[in-house]
């Protein structure tokens, strides 16, 4: 690997990190968290295709960066991309390929998988002209993106924990280290996205970075925007014919005669530059004196008309599929036809339709997420649904005071709102398990749910039958938030719950006005209490004592333990 480039890929790495890192609550303004996502051509525009109108938080910096292709090339692919810099990396680590024949690695030779990624392109193009956007299948940013976020950024915390706890020995020289606590993650589907990345790793064993030769529709789009570039490889005729330029070049794109090689596919490494013994090859400006004439590649490595039609009727077939499907958004013209009833979408999530359409399912909202509640789902909400972002209120609760999913949404999936919106936004009430719940079926004292509401969305009513009183949920109070849920002491299913019935989603507009509108009271304060008579609860009832033995004194009164506290 040449050193400048090297040095480049491992400064914008790290940049990509820094910006990952800043990705969390609270948000910080004006950094775009989001940049290396925005500036993934294949996320923007087929995410506007999907979506049937422009995504311009998205389609600008992408458009820049094509502009900017169109006169310097791929260099997008070979220095900033950080799934190419983990390729490239992970190649090290990879078993060394035995010694190529002196033209394996020529264009003419490798032609054949390169009309992968054109046909892959075609396959999520068609998808995207029916409105479902598998975007999220071959973007490579935003893969990247989900590994970090999702699966090396929760390992690199329970490294720190782990570390913490062996640290015992040393505590007595470095007290300070008692105090410190790691909050571990913990998110789903993470084995699925640590596979999809070793693949795509392996596949360098067969060719080097054979995923941006092959395989990346963003590199298809890059390769159609830099036929002709501005800077190009070129080669005198000091040139030798060695073939050193052929076998060491990562892309694969030099012809067989070591002379020319094809734009699309050059990312200028430099690397052809740096092992020429001769110093034949340089890169500049076209029609250099003393250049040696181009020749023309044997083997194409664009696709023929059938395999793009073919590409593309692949894609209005999964189209078709995915929108015959039992769960999906569209079923029968319904907005909600068989909605899964646990399918609960951040705050600020747009309507369904236009959420999957938009969403590129990256991670980085659940990745800032300060409690830990968004996770990814497998097929929830059908194939097109896939690793998008849902609560689960049983793990953890959605925070009051945050709106960070919304400001590093790239795509605008979640709409970016201020503290008083959020407040304002419903997604989902609260119901109560009869069955399960301690209070209604068993008749024992239990207040969790009313304690931890913020929103004072559940108050407790006298029974007829019962000593203690028995919770209820007033629906135009509860935003849907969870804490409920997860604080319910009930082993296994909580006893109460969060469902998507009266949930609220708008594309534009004011939660507040809309919540105002529909007649919903959503007060933070916990003025109001629950107008109950003291006789109500067990410890305040008159208990039914029965009448002492004559001559025997009445038996001492013993204080109720918790659960768990054994009595001596």
């Amino acid at each position: 690997m040449n050193r400048l480039q090297r040095i480049i890929q491992t400064v914008s790495f790290l940049f990509f990190l820094i910006l990952l890192s800043l990705a969390a609550h609270p948000p910080r303004e004006g950094i775009p968290t989001d940049l290396f996502l925005r500036l993934d051509p294949s996320i923007g525009i087929l995410s506007s295709i999907a979506q049937r109108s422009w995504i311009t938080s998205a389609l600008i910096p992408a458009g820049l960066l094509l502009l900017l292709t169109v006169f310097f090339g791929r260099l997008f692919c070979g220095y900033i991309c950080p799934m190419g810099t983990m390729i490239d990396w992970a190649s090290f680590l990879l078993p060394k390929r035995p010694r190529r024949e002196l033209n394996s690695n020529t264009i003419d030779q490798t032609a054949a998988f390169r009309k992968y990624k054109y046909l892959f392109l075609c396959f999520l193009a068609a998808a995207a002209i029916c409105g479902v956007s598998l975007v999220f299948l071959g973007s490579p940013i935003s893969i990247a993106t989900r590994l970090v976020a999702l699966v090396l950024y929760p390992l690199l915390l329970l490294t720190a924990d782990t570390g913490l706890d062996l640290s015992g020995p040393i505590q007595s020289i470095f007290p300070q280290l008692g105090y410190m606590q790691v909050q571990t993650r913990v998110f789903a589907t993470n084995e699925f996205i640590v596979l999809l990345a070793l693949a795509i790793f392996g596949l360098s064993i067969i060719q080097p970075r054979f995923w941006c030769r092959n395989l990346c529709p963003a590199g298809a789009i890059f390769a159609v925007f830099s036929i002709r570039p501005l800077i190009r490889r070129k080669v005198n005729d000091s040139c030798v014919h060695c073939g050193k330029c052929v076998r060491e070049c990562p892309m694969g794109c030099i012809t067989q005669d070591h002379v020319e090689n094809v734009n699309p596919e050059c990312v200028a490494c430099l690397k052809c530059s740096r092992v020429c013994p001769q110093s034949a090859v340089s890169f500049g400006l076209p029609g250099r004196p003393g250049a040696i004439p181009a020749s023309v590649p044997e083997a194409s490595p664009y696709p023929t008309r059938r395999q793009a039609l073919t590409g593309l009727f692949s894609g209005f077939a999964m189209a078709g599929i995915v929108r015959t499907g039992w769960n999906q958004p569209r079923l029968m013209g319904q907005d909600k036809a068989l909605t899964d009833p646990e399918l609960i979408r951040p705050p600020g999530a747009i309507p369904e339709r236009e959420f999957l359409a938009r969403c590129v399912r990256c991670g980085q909202c659940m990745k800032a997420c300060p409690t830990n509640t968004l996770q990814p789902i497998w097929f929830k909400a059908g194939i097109e649904g896939m690793f998008s972002p849902v609560l689960v209120p049983r793990l953890a609760a959605c925070e009051l005071n945050c709106a960070t999913c919304g400001h590093v949404c790239p795509t605008a999936a979640i709409r970016p709102l201020d503290i008083l919106e959020k407040k304002s936004v419903k997604i989902g009430t609260a119901w109560i398990d009869r069955q399960a719940c301690l209070v209604w079926n068993q008749d024992r004292k239990c207040l969790v749910c009313d304690e931890v509401c913020p929103y004072n969305a559940v108050v407790f009513k006298p029974t007829e039958g019962r000593k203690n009183a028995v919770p209820h949920v007033v629906p135009n109070k509860c935003t849907g938030c969870g804490w409920c849920e997860n604080k319910c002491p009930v082993i296994g299913a909580s006893a109460i719950r969060i469902n998507i019935i009266g949930e609220v989603r708008l594309s534009s507009g004011s939660y507040i006005e809309k919540a105002q509108e529909y007649g919903l009271e959503f007060k933070t304060d916990k003025g109001e209490t629950d107008v109950l008579a003291p006789e109500t609860f067990e410890d305040n009832a008159p208990a039914q004592k029965p009448a002492p033995v004559s001559g025997q004194s009445p038996a001492p009164k013993k204080e109720q333990l918790p659960p768990g506290f054994i009595e001596d």
